[in-house]
């Protein structure tokens, strides 16, 4: 049978489950979501951030800050503040004419050793966060709060590197040139990490009212952690037709044939769609017109978000456990150790063997099942 969604999902959600994102703004000012994200980051990984004000910069809105270990003994051959720096990053979240308009890290220089001295790793966090208008501060919605957290995962797995040779030390596999951990493992360290920004204790810290101060009432935080997978078999099941379509237009030139019949690019998408989510898409559309990742270097790569989500729930598991004893979530020790078996290594390890050194076990589906109810 044919459905179409009663309403966008932003509006379901709020119908539904009672969370606004437009009225929620005012809880989640950018610059205390920012300095809170930093925050958490550096109390969970050991590290400090100094922002490096004179540092050279491409535009006026961009901040570079240097990554310091925070660890007692320092993290360079001696321990000394100046051998203590890992690496660099710099944010440029605004958006600005001609500016590429989606959310991204992208890496700047790798990480490797020459002999005594080492070249330090750098990228940027690229984003298009709500700016400032009219002389009122910018208010973010809770999907750009957790995608500012995602994001900066993907920092951390890059200025955290340790490999001696670039070819293993960048974090990423789809950029244009030979290197980085296996496509399908890439968003696993960042998407472990966006995790936290669902826990009441974070969102307690992540949220403080602009005008008054005060964080998310306990009913609204209650209510949004509970609205994360709502509607989550539409979403999950065209993700899984879109990365089946993926895969079909990478192996082979057209015509299609799905299910005995031909299909030119676009019937094919729409076709397909239906097919797996049972929703029919507007007609005389075709999304995949504007699906980045299609053509951008992930080619028939696409199924690895939900493959690296499964792996992600279960790397969380180890954390949520903490919070299931009624300790906190955010563990320098436990944090240590992601920072050593997951964000460190890169490339130097394939992906599974960095899933058992930190797990102590063979990887698992359970837990990404169980976070969906499915089991």
């Amino acid at each position: 049978a044919r459905w179409y969604p009663p309403s966008p999902p932003r509006r379901y959600k709020a119908e539904c489950a009672g969370v606004d994102e437009g009225a929620l703004r005012k809880y989640f000012p950018l610059e205390h979501v920012k300095s809170t994200i930093l925050t958490i980051y550096e109390e969970l990984l050991e590290l400090k951030f100094e922002r490096v004000a004179d540092a050279e910069v491409w535009h006026e809105d961009v901040e570079c800050y240097a990554v310091r270990s925070a660890s007692p003994n320092g993290s360079g051959k001696d321990g000394s503040e100046e051998d203590d720096v890992l690496g660099h990053f710099y944010l440029d979240i605004f958006p600005r004419k001609g500016k590429y308009s989606h959310q991204c890290v992208y890496p700047l220089r790798p990480s490797f050793g020459t002999g005594k001295d080492r070249i330090l790793p750098a990228c940027v966090n690229i984003g298009n966060l709500t700016p400032s208008r009219e002389g009122s501060p910018s208010l973010l919605l809770f999907r750009e709060v957790e995608t500012f957290f995602h994001e900066f995962g993907h920092v951390c797995h890059c200025v955290l590197t340790n490999a001696q040779h670039s070819l293993h030390s960048w974090a990423w596999s789809a950029v244009p040139w030979p290197g980085g951990v296996e496509q399908d493992f890439l968003e696993v360290p960042s998407m472990m990490l966006e995790n936290f920004v669902w826990c009441p204790e974070v969102l307690r810290r992540l949220s403080k009212h602009v005008t008054d101060g005060t964080c998310l009432p306990e009913s609204t935080i209650d209510a949004l952690s509970q609205s994360r997978f709502l509607m989550t078999g539409y979403t999950k099941s065209k993700y899984l037709a879109m990365s089946l379509y993926d895969l079909k237009v990478h192996s082979g030139p057209g015509p299609y044939v799905f299910e005995g019949k031909e299909y030119d690019a676009v019937s094919l998408y729409n076709v397909m769609i239906e097919k797996y989510t049972g929703v029919v898409p507007v007609p005389e559309s075709f999304a995949a017109a504007s699906w980045f990742h299609l053509l951008m270097g992930y080619d028939a790569g696409y199924y690895g978000y939900i493959y690296s989500e499964t792996f992600a729930a279960d790397l969380y598991s180890k954390f949520s456990e903490l919070s299931h004893d009624g300790k906190p979530v955010i563990d320098a020790n436990l944090g240590k150790k992601y920072r050593d078996k997951i964000l460190s290594p890169c490339a130097t390890i394939d992906g599974e063997g960095m899933l058992v050194n930190f797990l102590g076990r063979e990887p698992s589906k359970d837990a990404f099942l169980r976070s969906r109810i499915l089991m």
